[in-house]
């Protein structure tokens, strides 16, 4: 069976370019082996990731990023069943999302114009949380 976890955290200090570089190299690495898809976005400190795939391999994953020590605050938003990933050709999307980055991303998935949001249930609940992540961090 195949799930969707979608997770909050905070950086415990802020992600030098270098770093982020060397974390989504080895992320996509891993993830690709691990049949793992989905999305990070970073935004001055603030981290929500999208992880899709078998159940057992992303709780495995998840459980391993809860005791990562760059991470703080870890708090788990969805854990379901999906029937189709949102991100299937992505081990792992985005880097370090910028003021722009993040209007664009707003952009590309109507995150504020509530009459083109038609999407299937179980996206609807990912681009939902992806929303409120966008909503927190557009003004900081």
């Amino acid at each position: 069976m195949e799930v969707c976890i979608v997770y909050l955290s905070s950086s415990v200090e802020p992600f030098k370019d270098e770093d982020l570089l060397k974390i989504l190299q080895q992320s996509r690495t891993n993830n690709a082996e691990a049949g793992i898809t989905g999305v990070l976005l970073y935004v001055r400190g603030s981290i929500i990731q999208v992880l899709e795939g078998d159940r057992d391999t992303v709780e495995a994953l998840y459980r391993r990023i809860e005791e990562d020590p760059r991470h703080t605050r870890i708090s788990q938003l969805l854990n379901r069943p999906i029937n189709q990933r949102l991100f299937p050709s992505w081990a792992m999307g985005y880097e370090t999302i910028t003021d722009r980055q993040l209007q664009d991303f707003k952009d590309i998935v109507d995150l504020e114009d509530k009459e083109k949001q038609r999407v299937q249930a179980d996206d609807n609940l990912i681009l939902k949380t992806i929303k409120v992540f966008y909503e927190s961090n557009r003004y900081n």
